[in-house]
């Protein structure tokens, strides 16, 4: 039996070590809950690895704005990496958008991020995080309910709100590396009753990313509008942002070699750009979403939304680097020069439900709806030029020239309309069951290069059922079933047909497991999914990206969060997964593991709050991500990898005001290390990282 190497043994002993703990802490819980008259036990200060929430069919994870402060977050990533699941998938550092897979599964750009939980973002620039309140991962039912979305997750953005306290606070976030960001948050409610209310948040400064002469700033203007009386509930949403830095090369992979494998190039300086500080990310985004509520009474309720997303890229040099010698590192650059990249997602849902409470035990919600989404992406065609390059020694490249004359344009456009109902009912206050039908009707229209339009529609009709049951106060069931589309993606750039989109096609999810929760903030959860959705590559031989055959992803998540002794608070989250692709026309890929999966992958975070010193919090933690394949035929794979990070945090009372600091050390080791493999390229990791944040508010 061929042994497997300690990085891994050490990794699968954590897991099952994790798995273990989960269910037999999760047994002693359902004996250790809180009798109805204690005296309920002191919250401890959030962690920056936090645990799945309890309650409910869905699997979700709420990051809060406290916490993203906490570990210093840069980006989405950083706020979520510690979510059992959640992998990086950017093939550039510090790329201009965020790029993320849950369960082995990239999120769309189009589909993937909502806001609120409803208007669909534009996911092409980074979404900033100053003016989010919360950042939720939801995984499987909790996805797939908004009708065409990844069948492993979406990630939801909670925008700040204001409170019936006032709210006046001003921060700073910075790195080692230059970056330098000011914040202002202010909210008020105001009217005889507080029935209105407005938080406006503004951000922005130098946000260089770590490579050498990549320079650069970001900026976002945010404000939400509240007014509320006893039957009406009116929320209106705006936020716009932009950013304008130096975008790094990707590092694309090599053609394999006559035994029909790759071989990776030896690891790159991070630091070195490899093209020059012309190759900017240009681009401005804008989220506007509005929404009503309204109680007719005796149980009946009215809603309504509608938003749109837009992203503007004027301007973006993407490089690519391939085709190098291994040894000098010697290889071509290609640039491609895209102009007036604009992207816009619509969104309207209208619904009504309808509560009934029986007599006594059973209560009973109806819900019908209609939902509507637009997606338009211009599509402008590109031009390109091409440079010698050096990897290991890179030297600075002359600026490119744009092409000259008018732009052509090949739009690609689609949109679906939705009708759905769903019905959830409640038992005796133990046991809740749901389910739902929704109607998709897709169509979608792109314009090809060689003259004319494709038309394709697309009708699905896509059913959900789960439920809960709680065998104690303290420890439940849950399980769920969903089946709907799911966007197959859009042709990376360095495809034969790059930026073509994809049909959307079926995805059947299926979730079961436990939770359990217990006195001192103990929450534990063990489940196994099972996710089966369309597989998209890119043929080695055309370089045209397409389906080709299916995906099967089975696997086992776990959580554990407890207060292991008075002032240390521990948070383990863990996944262990097999994929495998299935295409009976290709042989090259059958049966093989979809790229950029690990098998096993977990983190383990420990914080301690002093007691001579309140409001100080040291915390550390190790991350673990294991060996991926760099595509999907197999031919090499990116090593495992252990990362450490380190924390302290300070929170206290001056004059009136909270002051909290937390300063953060991320890749602790200073590791050197590809982050990821996808579409072709492998991601370069972020060497060590310091983070420090500052926050002075004003008390209520």
């Amino acid at each position: 039996m061929r042994k497997r190497p300690p990085a891994q043994r050490s990794a699968l002993a954590l897991f099952a070590g994790l798995a273990v703990a989960s269910v037999v802490c999760s047994a002693a819980a359902a004996q250790e809950t809180q009798a109805p008259n204690a005296p309920a036990a002191a919250a401890p200060k959030p962690s920056a690895a936090p645990a799945a929430e309890n309650g409910g069919v869905a699997t979700k994870t709420t990051i809060s704005n406290d916490e993203m402060r906490s570990s210093s977050a840069q980006n989405t990533y950083d706020a979520i990496k510690n979510v059992p699941g959640v992998t990086q998938a950017d093939a550039k550092a510090g790329g201009g958008s965020d790029n993320l897979q849950i369960r082995g599964i990239h999120l769309d750009s189009a589909t993937g991020y909502r806001l609120d939980g409803g208007l669909p973002m534009v996911n092409n620039l980074i979404m900033e995080t100053e003016d989010k309140e919360q950042v939720q991962v939801l995984k499987g039912a909790g996805a797939l309910e908004f009708g065409i979305a990844s069948p492993a997750g979406i990630i939801n953005y909670v925008l700040k709100r204001a409170t019936k306290a006032p709210i006046t606070a001003v921060s700073f976030s910075g790195t080692g590396f230059g970056q330098s960001i000011g914040s202002l948050d202010l909210g008020r409610s105001f009217g005889p009753n507080q029935q209105f209310g407005v938080r406006i948040n503004l951000a922005g400064g130098d946000a260089p990313t770590y490579v050498r002469d990549g320079g650069g700033t970001r900026w976002l203007g945010a404000m939400t509008a509240d007014w509320t009386t006893k039957r009406a509930k009116v929320r209106f949403d705006f936020e716009k942002f932009g950013i304008n830095f130096v975008e790094q090369t990707s590092l694309l992979q090599n053609k394999p070699g006559a035994d029909g494998t790759i071989t990776l190039p030896r690891m790159p300086d991070p630091y070195a750009l490899l093209s020059g500080d012309w190759a900017r990310a240009v681009g401005t985004g804008q989220n506007i979403a509005a929404r009503a509520d309204y109680d007719l009474g005796h149980g009946i309720s009215v809603s309504g939304e509608m938003g749109r997303s837009d992203a503007d890229r004027p301007r973006r040099d993407v490089s690519q680097f391939g085709t190098y010698n291994l040894s000098t590192g010697k290889g071509t650059e290609t640039v491609t020069l895209i102009q007036d990249q604009r992207y816009v997602n619509t969104f309207e849902d209208f619904q009504a439900k309808f509560r009934t409470t029986h007599a006594g035990p059973i209560e009973n919600e109806l819900t019908v709806g209609f939902t509507r989404n637009e997606r338009l992406f211009n599509n402008p065609v590109n031009g390109q030029v091409t440079y010698k390059q050096y990897l290991y020694a890179p030297v600075p490249l002359a600026a490119p020239q744009f092409p000259a004359g008018p732009i052509v344009y090949l739009p690609q456009n689609s949109s679906d309309y939705d009708y759905y109902f769903s019905d959830s009912v409640v038992l005796f206050a133990k046991l809740r069951l749901s389910g739902g039908l929704r109607q998709i009707n897709y169509s979608a229209d792109d314009k090809l290069a060689s003259g004319g339009t494709n038309h394709s529609t697309t009708f699905y009709l896509a059913p959900a059922l789960g439920g809960t049951f709680d065998l104690t106060r303290s420890f439940s069931l849950y399980g769920s079933y969903v089946k709907s589309l799911d966007q197959t993606g859009q042709a990376p750039i360095n495809s034969a047909n790059a930026f073509a989109v994809l049909p959307p096609a079926a995805a059947t999810q299926k979730e079961a497991g436990v939770r359990a929760n217990g006195r001192h903030g103990f929450e534990a959860t063990l489940g196994y999914f099972t996710i089966d959705r369309a597989n998209a590559t890119t043929d080695l031989v055309t370089k045209i990206y397409s389906i080709n055959g299916t995906n099967s992803f089975r696997g086992f998540e776990s959580t554990l969060k407890a207060n292991v002794a008075p002032r240390w608070t521990l948070t383990m989250g863990g996944q262990l997964m097999n994929a495998t692709e299935h295409s009976a026309g290709d042989a090259t890929i059958d049966g093989k593991i979809p790229e950029n999966v690990p098998k096993l992958s977990g983190s383990i975070d420990l914080a301690y709050r002093f007691r001579a010193v309140p409001g100080l919090k040291l915390n550390g933690g190790v991350q673990y991500v294991g060996a991926r394949q760099i595509n999907p035929q197999d031919q090499g794979t990116i090593p495992s990898v252990t990362t450490s990070s380190v924390g302290a945090g300070y929170d206290t009372r001056i004059n009136g005001r909270q002051i909290t600091v937390n300063l953060t050390c991320r890749n602790l080791t200073d590791k050197r290390y590809f982050s990821s493999a996808v579409n072709g390229a492998l991601g370069i990791a972020a060497p060590r990282t310091v983070s420090l944040s500052v926050r002075v508010a004003a008390l209520p």
